[in-house]
């Protein structure tokens, strides 16, 4: 048994390496996950409840992509248990026998290393395409179904993530067989190309955001210039602020994620940001469902508190009223604020004063 670690080993054979990191990633990683259990075992037992018809397919698809989320992530977590598990293990096996062609194989031509490196990062681009398509379906919604704004963020999540798949591939090949000079240029190649989608998809999560508090920002201020209709301030600003607030968090985690990946060595950093940043991509999008459900975004209004509906009326022919319609989406359920607000309520202060005569 050799007293000296060679040096090709030295930056590994750490007590930090083999111990203090990976108890700090899986502390980190199960703290995030304990919060997902409880927040979607809330959002599942909220999301029971009878639906009215118009809200029945759109309950059922957030019902459905918000299972598949939960079950991508807890795929991940388990997968990234095993990882750091198995790398513990073998750094601190060596460590102790100072036999290193174990962790020389571990660390070159491991199957099971490989397996999980692709599952990894697999799950995690089916995790980020479910979760844009919830949210690009509620910006769908709220600006009104137009076809214009679904398509180009729809486009841009697909290339996007055909880029993430073909990474996760590209990077799974490229670790195989590190002494192969081809195989670490396919690597390099695959951490760029998922260096640019997790940039890209920062950008497509943030505009989807913006998008979706703008428009209920918008269709507010609409409302009071152009009709006189008041709606709650407090309402508005509560329901932008659940999307912005619970949309903004995966964008955060991913920026600290490319910086601190880019910028630091491992040594420097407390825990690995990107599985976090992973199940982020979970937790976002299904913390919006339950603040919402919760009434956060309807707590000042007393008529209903749980629930907003605006029904849809047609208007009545006349030259002197113009009647409003009005499409909204329940908020209490699942289904953020969605769109155009036209002016309701001139006629009827005109027939209230009318009768007062």
């Amino acid at each position: 048994m050799s007293s000296e670690i060679p040096e090709e080993f030295a930056g590994l054979l750490t007590v930090d390496r083999s111990i203090i990191y990976p108890i700090s990633n899986l502390s980190a990683l199960y703290f995030i996950y304990g919060f997902y259990v409880l927040l979607f075992g809330i959002c599942v037992y909220m999301m029971r409840g009878r639906q009215q018809d118009n809200e029945h397919l759109n309950h059922n698809l957030y019902l459905s992509l918000t299972v598949v989320l939960f079950v991508l992530s807890t795929v991940f977590v388990a997968a990234k248990t095993v990882e750091e598990v198995r790398r513990s293990i073998f750094l601190f096996t060596t460590l102790q026998t100072g036999d290193y062609e174990p962790l020389l194989n571990y660390l070159t031509i491991d199957v099971t290393k490989t397996v999980i490196f692709a599952l990894l990062n697999i799950v995690a681009v089916l995790m980020n395409i479910a979760a844009e398509l919830m949210l690009i379906h509620r910006c769908y919604l709220i600006w009104g179904s137009k076809k214009r704004v679904a398509v180009p963020l729809l486009t841009a999540s697909i290339l996007i993530n055909a880029v993430g798949l073909v990474s996760a591939i590209a990077q799974t090949i490229g670790i195989k067989d590190p002494d192969d000079e081809s195989t670490i240029v396919l690597f390099n190649d695959g951490a760029t190309a998922g260096f640019v989608y997790n940039i890209v998809s920062v950008v497509i999560n943030s505009v989807l955001t913006l998008l979706t508090a703008g428009r209920i920002w918008w269709i507010h201020r609409q409302v009071v210039r152009i009709h006189g209709m008041h709606i709650n301030d407090t309402l508005i600003s509560s329901v932008s602020r659940i999307i912005l607030e619970s949309g903004v968090l995966y964008p955060a985690f991913a920026i600290v994620s490319l910086i601190t990946t880019n910028t630091t060595t491992m040594h420097a950093m407390p825990f690995d940001f990107w599985a976090p940043m992973v199940l982020i991509a979970g937790v976002a999008p299904t913390l919006i469902l339950v603040r919402a459900k919760l009434g956060k975004n309807v707590k000042s209004l007393q008529i209903q508190i749980s629930d907003i509906h605006f029904s849809s009326r047609p208007a009545p022919r006349g030259d002197d009223s113009v009647l409003s319609r009005t499409q909204v989406y329940s908020t209490g359920n699942p289904y953020v604020m969605a769109a155009e607000f036209q002016g309701e309520g001139s006629e009827q202060r005109f027939v209230d004063e009318k009768e007062a005569r």
